[in-house]
């Protein structure tokens, strides 16, 4: 008996002992952690080239660092990084004035996350480029194995040297789609659609096996329109003629160093280290590096950072507020990839309530969503903008809800490229009853009504039932119509015309009218401070704000459990992307939770590539 206790309290304090360790493991693992996020701004020297690594994503809106991002960094480094828009755009501007920087050379390849990176975003990254090299400093790009939207953006530098065995892939724009619907099917999985409007395509992938005539009409003239926007801007920075590069993207699509040479898309081929030397002959050598003298753009972002960030909260100039509606609109709080109804529309409520706020910039990169959602957030848009100026910026994507909740602005800005409109709704209605009834689980129950069990998944709908659903949905269009038609100052007829459904480019919005100035969040931005009439003191802040890691695990104790970790890698090879997007294109489903089943949003699966 003696030898057994022995034992149990050895065991006992043996794991005492682990519990003690790990809990002390974990502080300094945190400790560690927060330690590496905590870097001192570096010193810029004279004559520097500021070095912007692409190998990182471009969101809309200023992303949260999380914990889960920090220990694949500290483990391996296999996370992605990212810049959002405006903390880019200030520092190439301050670039531009800065005696210290004399060039800008942009290197690697764009790895986008979600909605990021898309042409709206980097259409005003180029843009901002543009104004740095009006100041008469250069800009320098090295490509490898560029993508389009890689060369898109690189096309503006006054000199891209490419890689002996490099590629170029500029062989024009594809929009394809995933179709679920025969999969449903062979699993017995039903699904039931309604839907307003032609062009309204969003129920295809999960009912149909491939693209409607009317679908393919649409896609074919807005990836066309943005095609001719690309070709366009890479044609007035490289100085070749437009047509000539569409017709040698047909006749081949891809192009080696020396063909990009000939046509003028590169201007010298050359390996990395010959790029090092040519460019610290050009400006000054860093001697113990043996390279160039520059700075990183993440280290210049750190002395240069966009200004919200570092303006003091008792500050007394007014503010223009940017509010971000990035991701798919859901209902409720949403995740943090989503716009949740309530979350946004609480944030404008704030807004409009706050007297230190003189003006309301809401930047929209949205496919839509939840038809409800839309609607909450569009209510409280309507009421700020009764007492101070709302203005929308649309990035790469303001369709179906995106547009819902931008309608009533005081001024829509939109880029060229950007894909809008979509104005319809349809509605969708899943069951599992064959697929449950194969695996010998049934379902059975009582109901005091006729429509009590309107939205159980346990079967299909009854004809009546998928008549009152299509009366809901018809009820939405003519609401959202209706919106629109007010909002945008438009004969309903007119807005008919252009409903349906339809996917516009910027460029054809605007002639439509369903948006004012082609710009960007910029633009945007200072539209609103003359609309506020704020003259030259005014500062901006940003909802939601950016936390860094400190702050994010010091709500992580507090966070509702559930949401799905953020995992980030490297670039895919072919596989994984592919199997990446039948992934998300599932994951989609969880943003199906509009209360009465019926969505304005553009198809889940269109990608252009």
């Amino acid at each position: 008996m003696k030898d057994f206790f022995k034992i149990l309290l050895g065991n006992l304090a043996a794991q005492a002992i682990v519990v003690a360790m790990m809990l002390f493991g974990s502080v300094a693992f945190l400790f560690l952690i927060l330690m590496s996020g905590s870097t001192k701004p570096v010193e810029i020297s004279n004559e520097s080239v500021l070095v912007i690594d692409l190998w990182a994503n471009i969101s809309d809106a200023p992303q949260t660092e999380t914990l889960n991002e920090a220990i694949s960094q500290a483990i391996d480094g296999s996370y992605i990084p990212n810049y959002y828009l405006l903390e880019l755009i200030d520092a190439i501007e301050a670039a531009a004035d800065d005696n210290k920087i004399d060039a800008i050379f942009l290197h690697g390849s764009l790895l986008p996350v979600g909605y990021g990176s898309g042409l709206g975003v980097l259409s005003e990254v180029r843009e901002a480029l543009e104004a740095f090299k009006a100041t008469g400093k250069p800009v320098y790009a090295y490509v490898v194995d560029p993508t389009m939207k890689d060369f898109y953006l690189m096309s503006v530098a006054n000199e891209i040297y490419m890689n002996p065995f490099g590629l170029i892939s500029l062989n024009g724009l594809a929009a394809e789609g995933v179709y679920l619907g025969d999969a449903f099917k062979k699993y017995g999985i039903g699904v039931q659609a309604t839907k307003v409007g032609k062009y309204k395509s969003a129920v295809e992938p999960f009912t149909g096996n491939k693209m409607s005539a009317a679908d393919r009409e649409q896609l074919t003239v807005l990836i066309d329109d943005l095609w001719d926007v690309i070709l366009s801007d890479i044609s007035e920075t490289r100085g070749v003629d437009a047509a000539n590069i569409a017709a040698k993207t047909d006749s081949q699509g891809f192009f080696i160093a020396e063909q990009a040479k000939e046509i003028g898309l590169i201007d010298r081929v050359a390996y990395f280290d010959e790029v090092i030397t040519a460019l610290a002959e050009k400006h000054a050598k860093d001697r113990e590096n043996d390279t160039f003298r520059q700075i990183a753009m993440s280290d210049y972002i750190l002395r240069h950072g966009f200004r919200a960030e570092g303006a003091p909260m008792w500050t007394s100039s007014p503010q223009i507020a940017v509010v971000y509606a990035e991701g798919e609109i859901v209902d409720g709080e949403g995740y943090p990839d989503q716009v949740g109804g309530d979350s946004l529309s609480r944030w404008i409520r704030q807004l409009r309530n706050d007297d230190e706020v003189a003006a309301i910039v809401l930047r929209v990169n949205s496919p839509g969503g939840s038809a409800v959602a839309s609607e909450l957030i569009q209510r409280e848009v309507r009421e700020a903008r009764k007492v101070k100026p709302v203005v929308i910026s649309m990035g790469s994507m303001a369709a179906s809800g995106g547009y819902w909740i931008s309608a009533y602005a005081d001024q829509i800005f939109a880029d060229s490229s950007t894909i809008t409109g979509s104005i319809g709704v349809f509605g969708l209605v899943p069951n599992f009853k064959e697929l449950a009834n194969d695996h010998g689980i049934t379902f059975d129950g009582v109901k005091t009504s006729t429509y009590a069990d309107l939205f159980t998944v346990s079967r299909p709908k009854t004809p009546e039932e998928m008549a009152l659903i299509q009366q809901f949905t018809d009820h939405l269009y003519d609401e959202f119509i209706s919106k629109v038609s007010e909002g945008r100052d438009l004969p309903i007829e007119n807005v008919r015309e252009i409903a349906q459904g339809r996917v516009w480019s910027g460029e054809d919005a605007l002639e439509i009218g369903l948006v004012d100035q082609i710009g960007g969040l910029t633009d945007a931005i200072h539209f609103a401070v003359e609309a506020a009439d704020v003259g030259d003191d005014w500062v901006v802040t940003q909802v939601p704000e950016p936390h860094t890691l400190a702050q994010t695990i010091s709500e992580l104790l507090s966070q509702a459990p559930g949401a799905p970790p953020v995992v980030k890698a490297p670039k895919q090879d072919l596989i994984t992307a592919t199997l990446r997007r039948l992934h998300e294109e599932m994951a989609t489903l969880r943003s199906f939770n509009d209360p009465r089943n019926v969505y304005a949003r553009l198809p889940f699966s269109l990608e252009i590539q």
